[in-house]
């Protein structure tokens, strides 16, 4: 046996072992997370997990300790994965921040769009001929009357698909979401209300925008914990935000396959609001191309 094949067996057994440990590891972390919810104690610990990570590392050599911390990291965030899911499964009252905010279709109200768009905004939301629907000069103004609810939704255009920075700061500052882009004459329409469109068992796109910590790893850390929930990330945006701390400097704006009542979806959600400084989901809604 050449020497190849003798490290290769060792690593099979170390994978083997390492499996076993695994499984082991989640089922301990289902256990505390039972017994977190009947104590009332939240599942994320930064100050704890810190001290886990100090000595996992401790006496290793400098390449050793980064890889160690890398591979305990991801560890710790699939535990924490795994017992938020069983806070959702057993606490089936537990709601998250947007669920307040979820409705079955779009407010009955007076609409407003942007000059010009009266029967594009008619069409795509359903509106008859005779109900009323007020126009704005522009987007800021349509969104700033549903915000101060003089109306109950508005329609305004956008360049493309993946153009949606301006208004995704507009619905982050206005606590308003969007519930659809739809293609159309003039180009692409956006369609927004102070609820969140729900569409059960639906699989949708959806928007969401938060602050991520400056330092190594922050934003790979975010990406694994849609993926550790089968959630498809489609777009992201990151930026210098103004409003960030030192501590919090990037701000940023991704959208991802889910559908907001399934448990895969929640998990990610209610894993990110937790640990993240700030959160929010900004809107659901159908693919579209443009």
């Amino acid at each position: 046996m050449d020497q190849i094949e003798l490290f290769r067996q060792i690593i099979a057994s170390c994978d083997e072992n390492l499996k076993d440990v695994f499984l082991r590891r989640m089922e301990a972390s289902a256990r505390i997370a039972q017994s977190k919810l009947s104590r009332g104690v939240s599942v994320y610990s930064a100050q704890e997990e810190q001290m886990i990570l100090e000595n996992i590392s401790a006496g290793l050599s400098p390449e050793m300790q980064l890889k160690a911390r890398m591979l305990w990291k991801s560890l710790l965030r699939m535990d924490r994965n795994r017992q938020y899911r069983v806070f959702l499964e057993m606490d089936p009252e537990r709601k998250l921040r947007h669920e307040a905010d979820l409705a079955e279709d779009l407010p009955q109200g007076t609409g407003c769009c942007l000059a010009g768009l009266e029967e594009t905004a008619r069409r795509l939301t359903g509106l008859p001929p005779e109900a009323a629907l007020e126009t704005a000069e522009t987007m800021e103004q349509a969104l700033e009357r549903v915000e101060k609810g003089e109306c109950a939704w508005a329609a305004a255009p956008l360049e493309g698909v993946y153009k949606t920075n301006e208004l995704y700061q507009q619905l982050e500052s206005r606590r308003l979401y969007l519930n659809g882009i739809f293609p159309a004459e003039e180009g692409l329409v956006a369609v927004v209300s102070r609820c969140l469109v729900r569409r059960p068992g639906r699989e949708e796109q959806i928007s969401a925008a938060f602050y991520m910590p400056s330092e190594s790893g922050s934003l790979a850390g975010v990406l694994s914990v849609l993926a550790d929930n089968k959630q498809n990330m489609v777009f992201i945006h990151l930026e210098k935000s103004d409003l960030a701390d030192e501590l919090h400097q990037f701000h940023l704006y991704v959208d991802f396959d889910g559908c907001l009542d399934s448990l895969d979806t929640r998990a990610a959600v209610y894993q990110l609001e937790t640990e993240l400084p700030y959160f929010r989901i900004l809107g659901a809604r159908r693919p579209t191309k443009g």
